[in-house]
């Protein structure tokens, strides 16, 4: 009997260890420093507050060996990783709920995990491999990769500058003033601007809808190989358009209509000027049409 409840202790230990272990620590931080968070598998939310420390609350998945928080006072850095063993996959997923100070700038890598990012008011440089991200920006730098997941953006009516790239996912951005540029090679994109003046988008399998107000002297570049593309353009309209289709129709609302470039293949043009055409659009489909509409 002795012997089975030594054999019963050992087993409840092994199965503690080997499933999910929670964890808390909390590290001083620069309210304007960076936070690097690493996590190869499970959900990470960062949120920021008005405390200058980082606070992790962890449920560490099987297998993993250890979560890290180090503070770099010298650099005015915070690391918090999950650490694996070294030759070793985990076979459980960690998640990480992550308070950081609300100015920091903020870089995030994962491999299969979604990523939730609040009220952090520094540039974010977050990467995926798969899952699903969602974040905010205010006026700093933001740019995310992603190779399969969805990118949901909500900015707060300050300039900034924004770039996406996704291989498999959509693209959500809302209420972003400045410069972005987004690529998919997979994937719709859906863009609700205050103003553009700069905008770079490339897509291969997938549709646009871009709604904005064109700001003096912007220039928008918007091409796809497969796809439609749609541009809502809120008064007043102050722009010199290029547009040309392949195969597919250019639909324009306040306008003149497009032309047949050659007689007897296929393909539209058009070309034409609203007001003083201070902004420059060039709109570009293989297979896919565009429409051009004013609000």
């Amino acid at each position: 009997m002795k012997f089975l409840r030594v054999i019963g202790a050992t087993a409840l230990c092994f199965a503690t260890a080997t499933y999910a272990d929670s964890v808390e620590k909390r590290v001083p931080a620069d309210p304007r420093g960076e936070v690097e968070i690493v996590n190869v598998s499970g959900d990470v939310q960062v949120s920021g507050w008005d405390r200058p420390e980082v606070e992790v609350s962890a449920e560490l998945g099987r297998g993993v060996e250890r979560l890290d928080v180090l503070g770099d006072e010298k650099n005015r850095r915070t690391t918090v990783k999950v650490v694996l063993p070294s030759g070793h996959s985990a076979s459980g997923s960690s998640d990480l709920i992550v308070r950081v100070p609300r100015d920091s700038a903020l870089t995030i890598n994962t491999v299969s995990a979604d990523q939730t990012i609040s009220d952090v008011r520094g540039a974010q440089r977050l990467q995926a491999v798969s899952g699903t991200v969602n974040t905010q920006t205010w006026a700093e730098e933001l740019a995310i990769k992603t190779i399969s997941g969805d990118v949901v953006v909500r900015a707060h009516k300050n300039p900034s500058n924004v770039t996406v790239t996704s291989v498999s996912g959509g693209i959500s951005l809302a209420d972003a003033v400045g410069e972005l540029a987004l690529e998919t090679v997979t994937g719709d994109m859906t863009i609700n601007m205050e103003s553009l003046t700069r905008g770079r988008i490339r897509t291969t399998n997938g549709d646009v809808h871009l709604r904005t107000v064109l700001a003096r002297d912007a220039r928008l570049d918007a091409e796809a190989i497969n796809g439609d593309l749609r541009l809502t353009l809120r008064s007043p309209i102050d722009a010199e358009f290029d547009i040309e289709t392949f195969n597919g129709e250019i639909d324009n609302c306040f306008g003149p209509k497009s032309e047949r470039k050659h007689e007897f293949a296929p393909g539209n043009v058009l070309r034409f000027k609203e007001g003083a055409g201070s902004a420059r659009v060039r709109v570009k489909t293989l297979n896919g049409g565009v429409e051009i509409c004013k609000e």
